[in-house]
């Protein structure tokens, strides 16, 4: 298993603070660790120590710093995957982005595919131990409690433990279960990125290729328990740097 860490994004609804800085490595907490960084300690102790990181040609030395600088004795090694862009005009998309890195970087194992500014405190062992179990294409889900909210995230309906529905950003949410930008996918299927993209679909959005991938194949959908935070705007990221500080 491999870890792909999505940290291409230009954050453009934090700014100023992301002018300079990525969102993935804004502080949280005592000690300003990085978001990204709570990512790749909960993948290693779950024992995935290969990590590839996706980022932009703009934030590019910034996580050539952190990678040298802050990760020094850590167990993981991360190789990191340059997209030439400097500007949201110029981005690849997510989409389009994973597969960039997955020929980039030759991965050609079973892959978990996680957004940089993820911030929970559960762990990601549970989904890998049940991912072990079937090997379906598999997407971390939370449950919101709030349908209002779910208008505003990728939303999924499941039965049992299938999806048999996901769409981005619906007027009328089917469930309060959304998706929290983790993905895994078995690595006999790490093609679909490029068959979805050869099909002329939209390169953005992966709620549009989980929409895309439910009507092709089985895809699983695990439910995490616990705290799970979106922080995309400068409101919601004050919030939780201060609750991250009181811990």
């Amino acid at each position: 298993m491999r870890a792909l860490l999505l940290c291409g994004g230009f954050a453009t609804r934090l700014e100023p603070i992301t002018y300079f800085i990525p969102k993935p490595l804004l502080p949280i907490g005592v000690g300003g660790k990085p978001i990204v960084e709570y990512i790749l300690d909960d993948l290693v102790s779950s024992g995935v120590t290969e990590i590839v990181l996706s980022t932009n040609a703009k934030f590019s030395n910034a996580f050539e710093y952190w990678t040298k600088n802050q990760l020094d004795g850590s167990e993981a090694t991360v190789q990191m995957v340059v997209e030439h862009t400097t500007g949201n005009h110029e981005k690849f998309g997510a989409i389009k982005g994973i597969e960039y890195a997955i020929e980039q970087a030759k991965i050609d194992e079973d892959l978990i595919i996680i957004a940089g500014d993820n911030l929970y405190d559960f762990s990601v062992k549970e989904i890998l131990d049940y991912f072990g179990k079937h090997r379906h294409p598999t997407i971390g889900l939370y449950d919101m409690k709030d349908l209002e909210g779910a208008k505003r995230m990728g939303n999924a309906e499941i039965v049992g433990d299938k999806v048999v529905s996901f769409v981005e950003k619906p007027k009328h949410p089917k469930s309060t279960l959304i998706g929290i930008a983790m993905y895994l996918i078995p690595k006999e299927m790490l093609n679909t990125f490029s068959e979805y993209l050869s099909e002329k679909n939209n390169p953005d959005g992966m709620g549009n290729f989980i929409e895309w991938l439910i009507k092709k194949t089985e895809v699983k959908g695990f439910v995490f328990h616990g705290n799970w935070h979106d922080i995309g705007t400068l409101e919601t990221y004050k919030k939780v740097f201060d609750e991250y500080g009181k811990k």
